[in-house]
């Protein structure tokens, strides 16, 4: 995908509404809007940026962008990071600069998202010329953190410290029929949160790559909320074998290696 001639379009693929669905955001070049689509089954995806609340910004130039559940709770939100190509465009009176903030997004648990920038402290809405963004819980404090490289400038660790008490799980791939890093594999967590009737499914996948330049961890990471335990964790494997857990404790790494597991703090 293209969004211009000058370079191509940052995406990434996550799980954001009920159905479990791997969904794709993407960036665009200045003058246009990120897109968000979201999957309807059977290789179709519909255009939900407006209907999904991406379509309020069209000054920014994006870049890395991004799937990542910001509180744990369950529902993936989006971080975008846009900057402009060209430092010439300070001189112009338009309404894009060369260094821009951050976009922060988060999930309503509707098929909407809420802008939320200015509430995520200055690592989001202070300008800056970004490029790629990459995530990992990078001090393995239980909530995602984020990477973004930057233009003549240093790079960002933007910590999260998330104060919720929602629960996670986080799970490591050791590959030994598939490759080492279990890359591909496509896990599936099931857990029933307080105040839901339905079982509440994610699906994340274990992937080589996460956007523009940038590489995420590759332990995959769930937020579950409140919810007391993973009902089912189920792991498919590049080799075809099929891995199920049940009734696992939150707030722990679980390390599966092919056919087996164990768990580690």
């Amino acid at each position: 995908m293209a969004s211009s001639s000058i370079r191509k379009a940052s995406r990434s693929a996550g799980a954001s509404t009920v159905s479990a669905k791997s969904c794709r955001v993407k960036t665009n070049f200045a003058g246009d809007t990120p897109s968000l689509y979201h999957n309807l089954g059977g290789g179709s995806f519909e255009d939900t940026t407006f209907q999904g609340g991406l379509g309020k910004h069209t000054q920014y130039l994006g870049w890395g962008c991004g799937f990542f559940d910001m509180d744990n709770d369950g529902w993936a939100d989006i971080l975008i990071c846009n900057g402009h190509v060209y430092p010439e465009v300070e001189q112009l009176k338009t309404e894009a600069a060369y260094p821009q903030r951050k976009l922060l997004y988060k999930n309503l648990r509707n098929g909407r998202f809420d802008d939320v920038s200015y509430d995520a402290g200055l690592g989001i809405s202070a300008p800056v010329a970004a490029r790629g963004c990459a995530f990992g819980d990078f001090d393995n404090d239980g909530d995602l953190d984020v990477v973004v490289n930057t233009v003549n400038d240093s790079p960002q660790l933007l910590r999260c410290d998330s104060t919720t008490g929602n629960n996670w799980i986080k799970i490591k791939t050791i590959g030994t029929k598939s490759n080492r890093s279990g890359i591909g594999a496509r896990i599936k967590c099931i857990t029933h949160l307080p105040g839901e009737k339905a079982l509440h499914p994610q699906i994340d996948e274990v992937r080589s790559g996460g956007g523009y330049f940038s590489q995420n961890d590759l332990r995959v990471h769930f937020g579950i909320g409140k919810a007391e335990k993973v009902e089912l964790l189920e792991i498919r494997w590049p080799s075809g074998v099929v891995e199920t857990l049940r009734d696992i404790k939150p707030n722990q790494l679980i390390s599966s290696k092919k056919a087996r597991a164990s768990c580690a703090a």
